[in-house]
């Protein structure tokens, strides 16, 4: 049913023709304040899913992290080396569907992280997706997953996102160490967003 979003045109029509109304033209300020703070995580190997125009891996880099980002959008992937030539950072930029991805990046990565992807797949591909997630981080690594937008929502995408069902999948995998409302969303995000941190056990 919602198979034309597993093909890359869709999203590089929507990315050329400014339709993509999810990009906030900078990077998610609650993921900013992670990054800040060094409480949940800390500079090492991050994977950013479906990275956008690439202004959340840039963020990494500037943080110290060792930083891959995957979209199968090639405008975004463009977009995006662009952003970081500008701030002068190194950045692993790849272009493939996540779900392609090889054995190769298993237990890979200290850190991954995912905002606005979830809710851009197939319904149908949750359970594999956040299965294929939980396979590229290390024993003892972290998945920091901001959901959004937490609400019902008509058609898609965005298609609307339940914490509890990502949760009753994340739990097969990982370990979930916060879930939490109270962060520093953009205002028209405000309680629409819940941030979840699940830790892999070593």
């Amino acid at each position: 049913m919602f198979d034309f979003v597993d093909k890359p045109e869709y999203w590089n029509e929507r990315y050329r023709n400014s339709k993509a109304n999810w990009d906030m033209k900078s990077a998610t300020p609650i993921f900013i304040d992670i990054l800040k703070e060094g409480k949940i995580i800390q500079p090492g190997k991050i994977f950013i899913a479906g990275s956008g125009k690439g202004y959340d891996a840039v963020a990494a880099a500037k943080f110290g992290y060792e930083v891959t980002a995957i979209d199968f959008s090639s405008e975004a992937i463009a977009f995006s080396q662009k952003l970081a030539a500008v701030d002068n950072v190194r950045i692993n930029f790849i272009t493939e569907n996540i779900f392609t991805l090889d054995q190769s990046f298993e237990n890979s990565f200290d850190v991954v992280y995912e905002y606005v992807t979830y809710c851009s797949i197939n319904p149908e591909r949750h359970e594999e997706y956040i299965r294929k997630l939980s396979s590229f981080i290390k024993p003892g690594g972290k998945l920091i997953a901001l959901l959004f937008p937490v609400e019902n929502v008509e058609g898609g995408p965005p298609f609307g996102v339940d914490p509890v069902e990502f949760f009753s999948i994340a739990k097969n995998f990982l370990i979930l160490e916060q879930s939490t409302k109270i962060i520093n969303s953009i205002k028209p995000r405000k309680g629409r967003e819940v941030l979840q941190v699940y830790s892999k056990l070593t």
